[in-house]
């Protein structure tokens, strides 16, 4: 599980048990060891950004299952909250100020973002799972 923890070895994907999916902050890593520990499954996450494909071997039908990846969401305000909070302790370690350049927690980028993700599930035939106030365990 965690050689193939944040997109890590694509190659793997066919390996798996359970491929996750999700922007950054939607628990994909937490859950994949989750899921791991508790159920001796083999997980991949990969990490979705509006601007980047996803690796091929998600994308193949004949190698990936569509039934076996799963793609996390969140509402907009918990996303947006998540972000800002994560974006504010980085800048702490790394004694910033907060750039006005990012748009890691920008409102738009953010539900462009998850549209990106929702399209990519829905054109793909994987399922969609909103973790809204949800713990990890019962994701």
């Amino acid at each position: 599980t965690l050689k193939c923890d944040d997109g890590k070895s694509p190659q793997s994907l066919p390996e798996a048990d359970i491929i996750l999916l999700g922007v950054s902050r939607t628990g994909k890593t937490p859950l994949s060891v989750v899921l791991a520990q508790t159920m001796g499954v083999k997980v991949a996450n990969i990490p979705l950004v509006v601007d980047l494909m996803p690796p091929a071997q998600l994308m193949d039908p004949s190698r990936i299952d569509p039934q076996r990846v799963f793609c996390l969401t969140l509402n907009i305000e918990d996303l947006m909250r998540i972000r800002r909070n994560r974006i504010r302790k980085e800048l702490r370690k790394a004694d910033r100020k907060m750039s006005r350049q990012s748009t890691y927690a920008d409102r738009s980028y953010m539900e462009r973002d998850l549209q990106h993700a929702r399209d990519l599930a829905k054109e793909n035939g994987f399922t969609v799972i909103d973790v809204t106030g949800r713990a990890v365990e019962e994701t």
